[in-house]
């Protein structure tokens, strides 16, 4: 594991991602946004769609990556958005493209380690390098590393150049979908990570007791499931 300080690789143990033994997790730092008619949340530069032009790192190993791809497939993106895919294992070097099952190199900017795009992106970057990565060939730069931003841009941006049909964030349905997303994103989706790097008993207790009154939540809410996208 590590993380980049100032543009270096640091590495670091499991330690670096705890805060008095729960899991610290520092919000994503690349909140862009490609916009079909120009608008975007505030603060946030936009970027046009363009097929070709985006390209997309993930792992098969991370659920947060797992979610751009699944959106990827149901929009079928794939002859507009390209892919790379890392090495399943995360080491001390972070994510990287060594050889391995499933691993599909670097054809864009030809690096071996995921944190090295970061560097390219800013060169005094601090960040932990996470997937999945939405990279702007064009601007030679990181659109986003957030996922729930990722795949809601699949959802609309590239509908004009043809993304299949579909909208799975209706926005008649956007409250609800944003307060079922929310719960789902502590409890469940965060909530697993937090049982697996608890510092303590107490806090692996808890959380694993969130996952599972979240689980049973859903099994007990009809539709919940169904417009969970995002979070």
């Amino acid at each position: 594991m590590g993380e980049l300080i100032g543009g270096v690789w640091q590495r670091s143990g499991v330690d670096a991602v705890l805060s008095e033994g729960a899991l610290r997790r520092p919000p994503s730092i690349f909140r862009n946004w490609i916009t079909s008619d120009g608008s975007g949340p505030s603060g946030a530069s936009l970027f046009k769609p363009e097929a070709g032009r985006y390209h997309l790192y993930v792992s098969l190993a991370c659920p947060w990556a797992h979610r751009t791809i699944i959106m990827r497939n149901l929009k079928r993106l794939a002859t507009i958005i390209d892919i790379s895919v890392v090495h399943w294992h995360l080491g001390d070097d972070g994510w990287t493209f060594e050889p391995g099952p499933g691993v599909i190199p670097d054809g864009v900017n030809g690096i071996n380690k995921l944190y090295q795009l970061y560097q390219l992106a800013d060169r005094q970057c601090t960040s932990r390098v996470t997937v999945p990565v939405l990279w702007d060939k064009k601007k030679q730069t990181i659109v986003s590393n957030e996922s729930a931003d990722i795949i809601r841009m699949f959802n609309s941006a590239f509908d004009g150049l043809g993304a299949k049909e579909g909208d799975y964030y209706p926005k008649e349905q956007r409250a609800e979908i944003d307060e079922i997303n929310s719960r789902i994103y502590a409890n469940l989706n965060n909530g697993v990570y937090e049982a697996g790097f608890a510092g303590s008993q107490a806090r692996y207790d808890a959380a694993v007791e969130r996952v599972f009154d979240t689980l049973e939540w859903l099994e007990k809410t009809p539709g919940a499931v169904a417009l969970s996208v995002g979070r």
